[in-house]
């Protein structure tokens, strides 16, 4: 689903260009969009809770694809709404989205608990960054990533189809494709192979009824 964007904020916030992040007017729509996350923070764990979260999510994201399942709380600038989910897209509790610029998750992506993706950049001149003086960079993160706990990409990244962004990790630079990153700076741990089909957990098989029923 597509939902339509507030296109005076949008386009000044993806410009890449500097702007005053603590200007009033902005700031009153930006509690607009984070009352509804608040909301759906809030929803109780029954039946009823359940189908109000699936109605406030639906409101809340930019963009978003069937099976998108977040586990409260989550948390985001602007509510979500400069989020773009792909389907079958699973969020763990306590994952931080700095979506003043977009973020792109691809289908099938995994992210984990305290995860942090941030978009904002503030100047480093200190004349300017006393007047909360901001300027955004696009987050992408292709299919099938997965991103362990307490990972932090940070703005302007790219991260490849198929890889993984180990639990801890700070993710300052693009990502290839099936490729393992891992330390503060994430550093590249090993490419993803073939055999990686056939094995886990450093040479345990996949049970062959796993291997004819999934690949």
């Amino acid at each position: 689903m597509n939902r339509q964007k507030n296109t005076k904020y949008h386009e000044m916030l993806n410009s890449g260009e500097m702007y005053d992040s603590v200007d009033e007017e902005f700031i009153a729509y930006q509690h607009t969009l984070v009352q509804k996350l608040n909301e759906f923070n809030s929803t109780p764990e029954t039946k009823e809770g359940l189908e109000e979260r699936k109605r406030l999510l639906q409101e809340a994201v930019g963009t978003y694809g069937e099976g998108l399942y977040i586990i409260p709380p989550i948390y985001a600038n602007c509510g979500l709404r400069h989020v773009h989910v792909g389907r079958n897209v699973f969020i763990n509790f306590n994952v931080n989205l700095v979506d003043d610029g977009d973020i792109f998750i691809g289908d099938d992506c995994m992210i984990g608990p305290n995860v942090s993706i941030v978009t904002a950049i503030h100047p480093v001149s200190p004349k300017l960054r006393i007047h909360k003086i901001q300027y955004n960079k696009p987050v992408h993160i292709g299919k099938n990533v997965w991103l362990g706990a307490g990972a932090i990409v940070l703005p302007g990244v790219r991260i490849g189809d198929n890889s993984i962004v180990g639990a801890g990790s700070v993710v300052t630079h693009d990502v290839e494709e099936n490729t393992i990153v891992v330390g503060s700076p994430a550093r590249v741990l090993r490419r993803i192979e073939a055999d990686d089909d056939c094995i886990y957990d450093h040479g345990k098989k996949i049970p062959q009824e796993m291997i004819d029923k999934y690949m």
